[in-house]
């Protein structure tokens, strides 16, 4: 049934049967079919129509008002001439705009419901640009945070926190590395020591040019007259203590022996301690070694020629005592480092004939050239012996360093024993050879009971000073003080502590935790999928080490013996010229600042670090009187013994706190939305609920949509079908 226009001015009324029980008796109805219909006539001007409305839609002919399925349809009128429409009923278009306009006049937020209200185009006019300004200025502050957030600051919070610190992992290393009475037995190491020998002749025969006049020495009224070679002005030699072979005549009652520097001796019998000069290459006066004795003197000159009392007038603020040896009667006395080696003479002035097998390309691969420097010759000669020993196996190393129980006599933890056995492991170094690690199980957490030496690791260690390689400078232990997950590095983070001394290393410890990117730089996970020390913790030292040895591997088709190796290549040899020349140039390359940028190392998020104090006592004392070691000798022999190849060294806590730093977000999503839902509610009082709303209206344009064109289509189907027909 095709239906018109509703009368906008006039409702129809229609009985309805479902609603008949609404009325009393047949008179109601009566009446109600005597009333007039049309209202126009009974409508004041200022009448409230929608109320009325609402009133009228009580009663039973009020059902069929803006209902699709009635027979009878009606609009509403309102008061200034509107109507309101079922929004079904109108076109896509117009429905569109009627909920557009709804929502003006529904949402919370603030100024936009001022648009539909607006009289006229001037306050309309006034309140577009109002909202302008209030939308560019939310958006220069919105611009603004999101700036902010994406800096990416953080900050660093420091707790002092007074908890039981773990204790960390101590790495000990003889700073000899391998035996020089086992490791001779090898070619390679004979033929590079031959060489060092030598070169380091020639060095200290280049030094000095020949000189016939005398330079005589006064010590307490004693003359030592010398031959010496002509030096440069202001240039002095000076004395040092060396061992050589001696013949002693002690019928005259003189003591002094005469040096055969050349020759080996065949027994210590048949060695002296001479007073040797490199410059002149004299060696005298000599004594037997028992007749030398470590002590310290009040003056030495720049000779090196020591007195033990300074001379008479002279201030006790001008003393400064200095390590020094003396022959038994006082009167002869050379400055010299107690825990220093002693020069062997027979090794000094050797034949090198012997080792002239060595073949010239060798010899350029040792890369000792025309080197006139004792100490870059002696540095060179330790990277050689490291290359020369990366061709054994592992196991051969570590029997041609010291062992275990050779170096660790006694040890202590917490004021109790030690199970040397248990407590330390073997790690083996190629710059150190054997070092052992205390508190290596990752499983058993260890703990100071208090701050203090008497509450730490207390270990005495014997290097034996006896069996040292020449190329070995100084005697002592290389002590590393790390986390049990992370490698020791000894060769970089160690701290080196003489013989004849207690050494005492206080520590504190600090826990660092970084924040991964976006905020910083760290690795997260602790560790890389190509790092070369396996079973550890990423560290920045072992990336660039790892770094190093690939660029090592992919230029020279060899790695790096000083650093694992990857993927199972060969390390460089150490007689070939072309591996060292290759690796020896792109060191330098890497070294350089531009070399740098090809390795780039993080930091790990979470990271140990231990700072360390030191302080050092003389030991051991000569109340001392215990049976150490194996020294079978009597009590002050044993001292001096020890004094000379055994070191005891303390590692505790300072205090039992700990200092933490974590990083921090210093502007995070939360405050980042803090402040843009702020500028939203400040420059158009909008809140989460008006976002919501207009979600709302963005969701139900869509359906709108979608139901339009579902709706078209469904229609234009129908038509084809009936065209078809």
């Amino acid at each position: 049934m095709n239906r018109g226009p509703p009368n906008p001015r006039m409702f129809k009324f229609q009985p309805n049967p479902k609603v008949k029980n609404r009325f009393q008796d047949e008179a109601d109805l009566r009446s109600l079919r005597s009333f007039k219909t049309d209202f126009s006539n009974y409508l004041a001007s200022d009448t409230n129509f929608l109320n009325v409305a609402e009133i009228m839609t009580s009663y039973a002919y009020g059902e069929s008002n803006n209902a699709n399925e009635k027979e009878i349809q009606c609009d509403l009128l309102t008061e200034n001439g509107g109507i309101e429409i079922d929004p079904t009923r109108l076109s896509y278009r117009e429905r569109i705009r009627w909920h557009l306009q709804q929502f003006c006049y529904k949402t919370s937020s603030h100024g936009i419901p001022m648009l539909g209200q607006a009289p006229n185009s001037l306050y309309r006019a006034v309140w577009v640009f109002l909202l302008l300004i209030c939308a560019i200025q939310f958006i220069n502050q919105a611009v603004a945070v999101i700036q902010k957030y994406q800096k990416m600051d953080k900050i660093t919070d420091i707790q002092l926190k007074f908890d039981t610190a773990p204790f960390p992992a101590i790495t000990l290393c003889n700073l000899n590395p391998y035996k020089d009475s086992v490791i001779r037995s090898h070619d390679s190491i004979s033929k590079i020591l031959g060489v060092f020998k030598s070169v380091m002749k020639k060095a200290g025969d280049s030094s000095a040019e020949a000189s016939d006049d005398g330079v005589e020495y006064d010590m307490d009224g004693i003359t030592i007259q010398a031959k010496r070679r002509k030096r440069g002005a202001g240039e002095k030699g000076t004395f040092e203590p060396a061992n050589s072979a001696c013949e002693c005549d002690e019928e005259d009652g003189s003591n002094e022996c005469e040096e055969k520097s050349t020759e080996k001796p065949s027994s210590d019998n048949d060695m002296c301690i001479c007073a040797f000069d490199r410059q002149t290459n004299d060696a005298w006066p000599c004594h037997r070694r028992e007749q030398w004795t470590n002590t310290t003197c009040q003056a030495c000159d720049e000779h090196y020629l020591c007195s033990k009392k300074a001379k008479k007038g002279t201030k006790r603020s001008e003393i400064k005592k200095e390590p020094c040896i003396c022959e038994s009667k006082g009167l002869f006395c050379i400055k010299h480092e107690h825990a220093a080696l002693v020069l062997n003479l027979w090794e000094y002035f050797g034949d090198t004939e012997e080792f002239s097998d060595i073949s010239t390309e060798e010899r350029e691969a040792l890369g000792f050239g025309n080197m006139t420097d004792e100490v870059a010759i002696v540095t060179k000669a330790k990277e050689n012996i490291i290359f020369a020993m990366s061709a054994l196996s592992e196991e051969q190393r570590i029997l041609m360093s010291q062992a275990k129980h050779n170096l660790i006599h006694k040890c202590s933890f917490n004021g109790k024993p030690c199970d040397i056995d248990k407590d330390f492991e073997l790690v083996a170094d190629p710059t150190f050879g054997n070092c052992f690690v205390f508190n290596h199980d990752r499983e058993i957490f260890k703990s100071s009971v208090r701050a203090g030496p008497q509450y730490g690791l207390r270990v005495m260690l014997f290097v034996n000073a006896s069996d040292y390689l020449p190329t070995s400078e100084a005697v002592g232990i290389r002590l590393t003080i790390h986390d049990k997950d992370d490698f020791p590095f000894p060769d970089t983070f160690g701290y080196s502590a003489p013989t004849g001394y207690i050494s005492s290393f206080g520590m504190r410890m600090k826990k660092m935790s970084r924040l991964p990117a976006p905020y910083g730089d760290c690795v997260e996970d602790g560790t890389t999928s190509n790092y070369i020390y396996k079973g550890y913790a990423y560290s920045t030292e072992g990336c660039y080490r790892t770094c190093f040895q690939e660029l090592i591997i992919d230029r020279c088709g060899c790695s790096d013996p000083r650093f694992p190796s990857i993927g199972g290549v060969q390390p460089c040899q150490v007689f070939n010229k072309n591996h060292r020349e290759c690796l020896e140039k792109h060191t330098h390359q890497i070294g350089e600042i531009h070399g740098s940028f090809k390795c780039r190392c993080q930091q790990p998020c979470n990271q140990t670090i231990y700072t360390t104090s030191y302080s050092e006592a003389i030991w051991p004392s000569q109340a001392l009187n215990i049976s150490l070691g194996h020294c079978e000798k009597e009590a002050e022999e044993c001292n001096e013994e020890y004094k000379e190849n055994a070191a005891m060294l303390e590692v505790f806590y300072e205090a039992l706190n700990f200092e933490v730093l974590a990083e921090s977000e210093a502007y995070g999503i939360v405050k980042m939305m803090a402040d843009f839902g702020g500028h939203l509610g400040l420059w158009s009082g909008v809140s989460v609920m008006t976002c919501c709303e207009f979600v709302c209206l963005v969701l139900e344009l869509l359906y709108m949509a979608v139901t339009h064109h579902i709706t078209q289509e469904r229609i234009r189907r129908r038509e084809n079908a009936a065209n078809e027909f």
